[in-house]
């Protein structure tokens, strides 16, 4: 076992009373779209095939993976804004469980510099490299992305021109500042869960992103997300350029009425038996996902891109809104996780739970027990 010591660089600022956000609350959970749809805005011009070799050895070595969530994304100055600060034991709970890397979302544009040349905090750099340090000692690689970058998402016009320039200018410090890790345990995700983007434009700044990381980071991996939070079904809108390390990445709460209840108007009582039907609903849906990413990003050595399932869960006891016999159970919570990492794995997906701790209900972990939810961590695990 490991012990770290983490320095930090401000006094750990505890919002009191505030009511903390699932992931899906950033926007996955109440814009659920029909997983039959395959409208794109744009033709990929990907149907060239490319060798991912690069990409599928990170995506093995990614495998079964947790979100850190609520704490670097949160809206504080640090990773408390939300009263979930990091604690650097959880990386040894999540090895010692049987984990294999972990997903750090990180709202790095809260504290970037709004004007020229942009600066990222120096706080808030520091702090995440000082959980890189420990996931890595770890043996445990790690996902960085750009999390709940509302400004982004939402601007038009000239304040989208602005926001466009921020964006790659903190991609470029970013990828500079994070370069030295090894290209083996480090991968940068573009843009999580971007959404109501006209795809031509989220295509302009993926492709900025790609530039900028490239420039000072041309052996790391890169994750896309597609639009509409990350919904696989939407990876046919991607233009994605001929690079053999590149992963893409959705997030998946279906059905919603069973993962989000009392959330984003989904009624509470809703219910997923996990029986044939449901299961094979899963089945034709990632099938499907597996075939447009095979149509559209097709690999020189058969088959397609990577693909990592980003975020995915279901929001059960501490969710507002319903009471707790309403909700999912532990036992249902942990069946449905079981049987969709069970479909996604059978198509060498790697996977990334939302989330670890203080997610909303979504989380895996109780941290004020210490203890993992009952049947939870033998589904995440596939323990038998």
């Amino acid at each position: 076992m490991f012990v770290f010591l983490k320095k930090r660089f401000l006094l750990k600022s505890f919002t009191l009373g505030f009511l903390f956000l699932a992931a899906c609350d950033s926007g996955s959970g109440g814009l659920s779209q029909p997983i039959t749809s395959s409208s794109s805005e744009v033709p990929s011009s990907s149907a060239i095939t490319v060798d991912y070799t690069k990409a599928r050895e990170m995506n093995a070595r990614l495998g079964r993976g947790i979100n850190f969530g609520n704490s670097w994304d949160s809206a504080g100055d640090d990773d408390c804004g939300w009263n979930n600060c990091i604690e650097d034991a959880w990386f040894t709970v999540v090895k010692e469980a049987g984990f294999n890397s972990i997903r750090l979302p990180v709202r790095w544009g809260r504290d970037a510099e709004k004007t020229p040349p942009y600066t990222i905090s120096e706080t808030r750099l520091a702090g995440v490299k000082e959980d890189i340090d420990i996931s890595l000692a770890l043996g445990m690689p790690i996902i960085i992305n750009i999390h709940h970058y509302l400004e982004l998402i939402s601007a038009k016009g000239e304040a989208l021109e602005a926001e466009k320039a921020r964006f790659e200018a903190i991609w470029l410090q970013v990828a500079e500042a994070l370069e030295p890790y090894p290209d083996s345990m480090l991968v940068f995700e573009i843009l999580n869960e971007p959404n109501g983007i006209p795809a031509g434009t989220l295509n302009e700044l993926n492709l900025m992103a790609y530039k900028a990381i490239r420039a000072k980071s041309p052996g790391k991996t890169i994750m896309v997300n597609p639009n509409g939070f990350a919904k696989f079904h939407l990876m046919n809108q991607l233009v994605l350029p001929p690079d053999g390390n590149l992963i893409i990445s959705g997030h998946y709460y279906e059905p919603y009425a069973f993962s989000h209840q009392g959330r984003h108007g989904y009624p509470c009582g809703g219910t997923w038996l996990g029986d044939q039907y449901d299961v094979k609903s899963f089945q034709q849906q990632f099938q499907g996902f597996v075939d447009m990413a095979t149509q559209y990003f097709p690999d020189v050595n058969g088959g397609h891109i990577p693909l990592n399932m980003g975020e995915f869960g279901v929001s059960g006891p501490n969710t507002g809104g319903c009471e707790d016999e309403e909700l999912p159970s532990d036992a249902n919570r942990a069946l449905w996780t079981k049987e969709l990492i069970k479909i996604a794995e059978s198509f060498d997906m790697s996977w990334h739970y939302w989330g670890f701790a203080h997610v909303g209900g979504f989380e895996a972990y109780d941290k004020h027990s210490d203890t993992w939810y009952p049947h939870m961590l033998e589904a995440l695990i596939q323990i038998q």
